[in-house]
């Protein structure tokens, strides 16, 4: 038995011929448009002409089932972005009403009031676009009855829709309608849904109803709703249910007038209520869909709910306990039961490998031990999260009586269904060479070679050059996968992007509410960074992504993290280079390296401009992710990986901003100590979290030029660990510092560590991270190496143990060498005996300066002792009341002005005193150009005094 390899695939007749009219090859290529799948409104209704005048020319029933599949997306498209248009306000204050759930009602009106000047307008401009609206829904019930009933082209039905389509079509609609873009439906994109799991859903309807003459009104959620609701219609219309109607919602955001309408009417009604949506997260959008209809006065008897399941929430059912639940009829489909779980059944699967390989006398899938394996791995990994794909792997056994038997591997990926699929397909033949061998696309799955004996993670191998692998894959991508446009820029409207999450970082400079008056200007600012050569990226740049084999690294799921559901809608390959950098632990030298080859290879020479703005939002958004995930996760194991992710892009940002600002300093030297030691605490003093993570500013960066510039050594002196005062050592040159609450001491000018706890300590620090790891819902920061870091996450942060926790895990331990420091958002476990002040003194000690006068800056309880004990110390403005007590009977001074400024103020009001004395020194770091620019004007605007940032509301363009 031969094994068939990578590299010698099949003829291509064999892999890509059909029986009779055009190739799949063929079939595909007209499509390339769908790399961008965010259509316009215009832009659809040019693809659903396209797609009308294609299907009588279609021969092969595959081909003309898919075009009518994308007839029926295309339709429902139109009417699902109508509504939204339709729907849609200037004034959205529901964030404000969750933060503030008892003035719900008040946030309520003051949002009807802000948006009546709009509503009035719109209700004489639009009406032409409401009346157009009623008169799509015939062309969506025909699009549907074609799907589920079939077309013959000789009986008329494709003319019949084809003829009003055009008629409707042919009316004028404004401008700004034909601009507006689609959502992409998530269950037809990012998961694996189908319209026939729609009419599975509803044909377990109709099996619990005895009467059909009943009045029923199918309510959809947008965006899936839109799609699923006329086919409801359909199914049911076409088992005698005359009496069926339909319309859409989406409960999230504002209703128009004319949903409100039939909310109401539903009430005045013995209609049955079916609401139908995809897939349920958290169950929130039917909560809220619920809670309407009882306002309307429809009984929850009265309301089924159709919804399919999804393996991450595999028990997903309506909370009874609820009146507006209590009493409403739950029917669901489980994931074993999807069509597309059924097509990849082997009995299935079968006819379609003998097509694609047919050159071969018998082609049959065998069961394989190992391959069941890989299955069930695969299965399992589906629970993961609602982006994970349904796959599976095939062992196909070709024989043929003229050659020997050969034995391959073959992968069925779900990749979406219909049209929002096919770019699959255009991907995987465009970047040959760089991801594994697709062999074809069929019913919303991508067959393609599986890489059987390749090693995951590839990226991982030291002989690997990395930088030369990521460039030349993602210059291939710039190459092959252009788009005309970015879709998403100048539409603010469509959803929540990757444009808007950098907005939300950015504006985070500005105090909360004035962050909303500057979106404007900020927007206008990201204009010079919108890509010059967008393409579809890939989205997901981690290490298990790659795949080596003895061929080569080839690229896995290329094709399936750029548009829609959890995705961020970019289309920068700036945004693939910033992932890689970070999945991919990147130094610096290689990240230089990865510019470098990248733009030798693709021409883009601006991308060095956008890269520090895709770096911050992909460390962020990791972030994001990684809390959400910690608080869904079913599993320890999964939280602590997630938990190990967020504590790397929480790193990795703040390493990333320690060298942009470590560039700003104009005489960068290498460290070296002097007699003059200054001692620099980080949190509140030097570094602040304007962006959401620690960073300095630029007042930051100017106090610590002007300190170097009169020949003081900064020893840093902080409850950080010791790997962030390493980072911070090497990025500003600093001769050494004080890490973990003065537990260890880096001296950077040797290159050596001195450790300040004893043996003892460390075997009941050790004993105590075992301790800790049996809490439940405890975390470490395993960066600490002489102390302890443990926290729970709550929300988007994190909060310490409690004093009783704390002290049973100490009494458990039997730690009686060690002591904790708790803060609000986490707790350290240090030795008795250590502390900021005790490390001052070792520090003097290690340097021979005991009789040399130091100074030292701190703002919390825990520098007390540290600034008791310096000769001369300064707190800034937004210092603890110890600090403040502390300044009373003390030589310690506090400034007026806070954090990077109060720093700053300190170090020129040392000088000024004449405690050292020298030359000037530059205050204002140097440009670097790009997008350093935007973000160093922004950590300016986060310095302004409160006052000044209020007034800055009044200036809406500039910042």
């Amino acid at each position: 038995m031969e094994i068939l390899e990578q590299g010698n695939p099949l003829s291509e007749t064999a892999v890509r011929e059909v029986r009779s009219g055009l190739t799949e090859s063929d079939f595909y290529a007209p499509y390339d448009w769908c790399l961008n799948p965010i259509l316009s409104v215009g832009e659809l209704f040019q693809r659903l002409g396209e797609e009308l005048d294609r299907y009588e020319s279609l021969r092969v029933d595959w081909q003309r089932e898919e075009c009518k599949i994308n007839v029926y997306l295309f339709v429902c498209a139109i009417a699902c972005t109508v509504d939204d248009y339709l729907s849609s306000r200037p004034w959205d204050l529901a964030p404000l009403s969750n933060y503030f759930p008892r003035l719900r009602w008040a946030v309520g009106a003051a949002q009807r009031l802000l948006n009546l000047p709009y509503l009035l307008r719109s209700a004489a401009r639009d009406r032409s676009v409401r009346l157009w609206r009623r008169r799509w829904d015939p062309c969506v019930d025909r699009a549907c009855d074609i799907l589920l009933n079939g077309a013959d082209p000789e009986a008329g039905q494709w003319t019949a829709l084809h003829r009003m389509v055009t008629e409707v079509a042919s009316i004028p609609l404004p401008e700004r309608l034909l601009r507006q873009r689609m959502r992409l439906p998530e269950g037809f994109r990012c998961q694996d849904l189908t319209h026939h799991d729609v009419f599975a859903l509803v044909g377990r309807f109709v099996a619990s109803q005895q009467d059909c003459t009943k009045e029923v009104v199918i309510v959809g959620m947008r965006t899936a709703g839109a799609y699923f609701a006329p086919l409801v219609k359909a199914f049911l219309s076409t088992l005698g249910w005359h009496l069926v109607s339909w319309f859409t919602i989406r409960p999230k955001t504002a209703l128009s007038g004319w949903e409100r309408q039939q909310l109401r009417r539903l009430g005045r009604r013995d209609a049955h209520v079916i609401l139908v949506d995809d897939h349920p997260n958290t169950g929130l959008t039917f909560r809220l869909m619920l809670s309407m209809l009882r306002q309307s006065g429809v009984p929850p008897r009265r309301v089924t709910v159709l919804a399919p399941r999804h393996p991450v929430r595999p028990d997903w059912t309506l909370p009874q306990e609820t009146e507006w639940a209590n009493g409403v009829t739950l029917v669901t489909l489980e994931p074993a039961e999807f069509h597309k779980t059924r097509l990849l059944d082997p009995r299935s699967m079968e006819p379609l490998l003998r097509e694609y390989y047919r050159d071969w006398a018998e082609v049959r899938i065998y069961d394989n031990g190992e391959v069941d394996t890989i299955n069930a791995g695969l299965w399992r990994h589906y629970a993961d999260g609602f982006q994970v794909r349904l796959k599976r792997v095939f062992e196909i056994r070709l024989h043929d009586p003229d050659r020997k038997p050969v034995v391959i591997h073959v992968l069925a990926k779900s990749v979406g269904w219909g049209w929002i699929g096919y770019h699959a397909y255009i991907m995987g033949a465009r970047l040959a060479g760089f991801v594994p061998r697709v062999i074809g696309l069929r019913n919303g799955l991508m067959i393609m070679e599986w890489l059987h004996d390749a090693d995951r993670g590839g990226m991982r191998v030291a002989h690997v050059n990395r930088a030369q692998v990521v460039s030349s894959y993602v210059a291939k991508r710039l190459q092959r996968l252009r788009l005309a446009e970015d879709p998403c820029f100048d539409s603010p409207g469509y959803r929540w992007t990757g444009w808007d999450e950098i907005l939300h970082i950015l504006r985070r400079a500005y105090d909360p509410y004035v962050g909303r008056f500057k979106v404007r200007a900020l927007r206008e600012q990201l204009k010079r960074y919108v890509s010059p050569l967008p393409i579809v990226i890939d989205g997901r740049m981690s290490p298990e992504e790659w795949v080596e084999t003895d061929k080569g690294i080839y690229k896995v799921d290329f094709e399936q993290h750029n548009f829609g559901g959890a995705e961020l809608d970019i289309v920068d390959p700036a945004y693939d280079l910033a992932a890689a950098n970070f999945e991919l632990a990147f130094t610096e030298q290689e990240e230089q390296e990865l510019l470098e080859s990248y733009v030798r290879k693709s021409g883009d020479r601006t991308i060095v401009d956008r890269l520090l703005l895709y770096q911050l939002l992909h460390g962020i958004f990791t972030m994001k992710r990684a809390t959400y995930a910690i608080a869904h996760e079913r599993t320890e194991e999964r939280r602590e990986e997630w938990n190990e992710r967020y504590l790397r892009a929480r790193n990795f940002l703040t390493y990333r901003m320690n060298r942009f600002h470590s560039g700003l300093i104009t005489r960068a030297q290498r460290p070296r100590w002097s007699r003059r030691l200054f001692f620099l605490d980080l949190d509140g003093v030097f570094d602040c979290e304007a962006l959401g993570f620690p960073h300095t500013t630029p007042s930051g960066v100017a106090a610590l030029e002007l300190l170097r510039s009169h020949d003081f050594s900064v020893v840093l002196n902080t409850g950080r660990s010791i790997e962030h005062v390493r980072n911070y050592c090497q990025s500003y040159s600093l001769p050494g510092g004080l890490a973990e609450f003065g537990s260890v001491f880096v001296d950077a000018v040797r290159r050596c560590e001195m450790a300040l706890i004893d043996a003892a300590a460390a075997d009941q620090l050790a004993r105590c991270r075992e301790g800790i790891k049996r809490i439940p819902g405890v975390f470490i920061d395993p960066g600490y190496r002489y102390s302890i870091r443990a926290y729970r996450y709550d929300g988007a942060g994190t909060v310490g143990l409690s004093a009783a926790e704390v002290e049973d895990l100490l009494a458990q331990c039997h730690a009686t060498r060690l002591t904790a420091i708790r803060r609000q958002e986490d707790t350290y476990i240090v030795q008795r005996g250590t502390g900021k002040g005790p490390g001052i003194l070792a520090v003097r000690r290690y340097l021979g300066c005991t009789a040399e006068p130091v100074v030292a800056i701190g703002d919390s309880e825990w520098d007390l002792e540290a600034l008791a004990m310096a000769e001369a110390s300064y707190a800034p403005g937004n210092c603890s009341r110890g600090v403040r007590e502390l300044a009373r009977r003390a030589n310690c001074r506090i400034m007026g002005k806070p954090f990077q400024r109060g720093l700053l103020a300190a170090v020129q009001d040392m000088l000024g005193n004449g405690v050292a004395s020298g030359g000037a020194c530059p205050l204002e770091p140097t440009r670097r150009g790009g997008a350093g620019d935007l973000i160093l004007a922004l950590l300016r605007v986060a310095e302004r005094p409160r006052y000044r940032q209020f007034l800055a509301a009044l200036d809406y363009r500039g910042l």
